[in-house]
């Protein structure tokens, strides 16, 4: 049964099951002629000395007990035949080999051992450099104790691949230099420094694959290399017999799908994770935080080859446990999204403007409630921190955003008397709705025109508050920027548009289509999406249809200032809000 994790001396054994050329029935690695030649710097900051310093200080860590292992992620191989000799093509991951048996190369002949990496590595071009240079002593010590000027004169030497391979043989050789602790390094080297091996079918076409993953258009994920730990491990720790682990492995990758298939829906990704280009790597950190929330260290920082959940899973070292916890979670966030009730307060919770309830962590607490009554309880508390000590006469568009947000949002989930009703919170955030007045602030922007009945509108909307200058200005047939600047900035200033109750929520599209028009020819716009099938949430359907309390419905065609007080009205009533300034009018009266 092939494994997918090596140690470093595994990774060149032949000979016994354990290593990776047995397992795979092949006797060396071939490095084929399409990939680049080898450029690695060896410079003071350069990939080869920040490689030797890392592995130093994970030894130092080790010895400190510390960290056991250190790992230098994956290659991608193919098993191949090649000259009547059977091999693993490198398909990834050329340099990981190359600076390894370099490493392992001088280090052997420091101490004194056989080079385990001796004709493991097959080079389709240069490959007399490590025949000559690397793997036998006498011309290693060569290489070690000239310089490249000299080397160089050789024609068939002077190469720039051959040239950092050289950089890279006497770094390694001036680093061990100063080290005393050479045994105990390479033991730890060889032994608990790993690499993930990745094998594809012998039907694909290597040099696809290469162009693929050296382009960063199909990378080996995160989540793919999970996948491949836990159906490796679960069934080699859970049985000795060879048919039993490949059932339990044929299971194991069986139910992955499942689960994959599931995170991806658009509907569920949607509602549940951020990262909706990887959502089963956002479904595997939700399993990473409910098994130790406080200890992973999942770092931001981490780039994306350092693999932080998988390092993790694997000093969990519970992997049957942690599959479980997957398949749980998964069966407990799909038990939420079909159950309404839960559905609307966890969709609320989460998509309420700047809630900061989106994130994972949010949902590791939530799975930490053992029933629904509790669940159902945390997430009507979260629904009340968001409306609790909401006065809607200190909201305004430009100060409080959020705050309106969450206001019209709830009004459109938590339908009274209709409990069973499912918001639709995927078309809510596909289709991207926002805040919107409902009384224009500029109603000629973007070329429009005033009718006489706009004009009757804006004049309605100001009151005793207009002005001759600004009523002048109305009577004219046509205004410069500069005239349309002076109502402009009254209706801005204007405390009633710019409060709740000319609010509503609009999608992008319909807020973009829309702009400036007045109340009319938005509703006739709202009707025309609601005719072909289109989702808009019952509260923005009732502000256009003017189906709330004391609306006008005399005049459908206007939106009043008599309208955007009993809009405001019928939100503090149906929500149970406070209105500072309607009680300290009622107070007086």
């Amino acid at each position: 049964m092939k494994e997918l994790i090596f140690s470093i001396e595994d990774i060149f054994n032949d000979h016994s099951q354990n290593g990776c050329l047995q397992q795979y029935e092949s006797d060396f690695y071939h490095i084929p002629a399409y990939q680049r030649g080898y450029k690695w710097a060896s410079t003071k900051n350069g990939a080869v000395t920040i490689l030797l310093n890392d592995l130093w200080n994970a030894f130092l860590g080790f010895e400190n007990h510390e960290k056991k292992e250190y790992y230098l992620q994956y290659i991608t191989v193919k098993k191949i035949s090649l000259k009547k000799e059977k091999c693993l093509e490198v398909i990834d991951g050329k340099k990981r080999l190359t600076r390894l048996s370099i490493i392992l190369a001088v280090l052997s002949d420091k101490l004194e051992l056989r080079n385990i990496s001796i004709s493991k590595l097959d080079y389709a071009i240069r490959d007399n450099f490590f025949t000559d240079y690397v793997y036998q002593n006498e011309g290693l010590n060569t290489i070690l104790n000239t310089n490249w000027k000299d080397l160089s004169q050789n024609k068939e030497l002077n190469k720039q691949d051959l040239f950092y391979m050289f950089s890279a043989l006497q770094k390694c050789d001036s680093f061990f230099e100063s080290k005393t602790e050479l045994v105990p390094f390479y033991n730890y080297l060889t032994a608990n420094v790993k690499l993930i091996v990745n094998s594809v079918e012998s039907h694909i076409e290597s040099e696809a694959v290469f162009k693929n993953l050296n382009s960063n258009k199909v990378p080996l994920t995160e989540a793919e290399l999970i996948k491949g730990l836990l159906i490796t491990k679960i069934g080699r720790q859970h049985s000795n017999s060879f048919k039993e682990v490949m059932e339990i492995r044929t299971n194991v990758g069986k139910h992955w799908d499942e689960l994959s298939t599931w995170a991806n829906k658009d509907e569920i990704k949607s509602f549940y994770f951020n990262n909706k280009d990887n959502a089963m790597q956002e479904l595997l950190k939700l399993t990473a935080y409910s098994l130790e929330n406080d200890k992973i260290a999942v770092s931001k920082n981490a780039s994306s080859n350092d693999f932080p959940l998988f390092n993790f899973l694997l000093e969990h070292n519970n992997y049957l446990n942690t599959f479980n916890k997957l398949k749980s979670i998964k069966n407990t966030l799909d038990d939420w999204y079909y159950n309404t009730e839960i559905y609307n307060l966890l969709g609320y919770s989460r998509f309420a403007k700047n809630s900061g309830n989106n994130k994972l962590e949010f949902l590791t607490e939530l799975l930490k409630k053992e029933t629904k009554i509790e669940t159902i309880s945390f997430l009507n508390g979260v629904k009340e921190s968001l409306l609790k000590d909401l006065d809607l006469s200190d909201l305004t568009y430009e100060d409080t955003p959020d705050s309106l947000h969450h206001i019209l949002l709830a009004l459109n989930v938590f339908i009274e008397g209709q409990d069973k009703i499912r918001f639709n919170f995927y078309e809510f955030e596909q289709q991207k709705w926002s805040l919107e007045h409902i009384f224009p602030q500029t109603p000629e922007g973007k070329k429009n025109v005033l009718k006489q009945e706009h004009k009757d509108a804006i004049r309605n909307i100001l009151g005793d508050s207009i002005s001759e200058e600004i009523d002048n200005v109305l009577l004219l047939e046509k205004r410069t920027d500069e005239q349309k600047q002076i109502y402009y900035k009254a209706l801005q200033d204007h405390s009633a548009l710019n409060g709740i109750g000319n609010m509503c929520l609009l999608s992008g599209s319909d807020n973009a289509s829309n702009g400036n028009k007045f109340f009319n020819e938005k509703r006739d716009n709202i009707l025309k999406r609601i005719q072909i099938g289109s989702f808009v949430p019952k509260h923005t359907f009732d502000v256009f249809s003017k189906m709330f309390e004391n609306a006008n419905t005399e005049q459908m065609n206007l939106w009043s200032i008599e309208d955007i007080e009993a809009h405001k009205q019928h939100i503090k009533s149906t929500l149970g809000l406070k209105d500072s300034i309607t009680n300290l009018i009622n107070a007086i009266s």
